[in-house]
């Protein structure tokens, strides 16, 4: 199975004007991974999954999008849409990361990132996340 989506996601964090910079965020659930937690929108219908954080002007840094299939599959995103780079993790069954991509660029379109092997989750971060807390393949995330 392969598929190519986008990224999708925000909070209510407010700028110096008062206005929320994250106005479509929604907080699912908690991520945890190296002790970092992250409020997690769930990318729920294949609409989301489809738009993902395209449309999005930011990604607040404790912020960040995941995807849930209903089957390991081989899972291509790309930068379809997008106004910021994100870092992208794909994770298996036992939500260990298999493949990263870091600072996924939008001028990347129409390129698609992912594993050749199968997985189950893919979680989409602020860009430079993966660098700042030493995330790597073999990590585990919790939630």
């Amino acid at each position: 199975m392969s598929a190519v989506l986008v990224a999708s996601f925000s909070s209510n964090q407010q700028s110096d004007t008062g206005v929320s910079k994250y106005q479509n965020h929604r907080s699912d659930i908690q991520v945890e991974i190296n002790n970092i937690i992250l409020d997690t929108q769930i990318a729920q219908t294949s609409q989301d999954r489809a738009t993902g954080l395209s449309n999005h002007t930011s990604l607040g840094e404790k912020q960040a999008m995941l995807f849930i299939f209903q089957k390991p599959g081989v899972y291509s995103f790309w930068m379809k849409d997008m106004d910021f780079p994100i870092d992208i993790f794909w994770l298996n069954e036992n939500k260990e990361i298999i493949f990263i991509k870091e600072n996924a660029q939008p001028e990347s379109y129409p390129e698609s990132f992912g594993p050749k092997e199968e997985s189950l989750y893919v979680l989409e971060t602020v860009t430079g996340f993966s660098n700042k807390h030493d995330i790597k393949i073999g990590d585990t995330m919790d939630w």
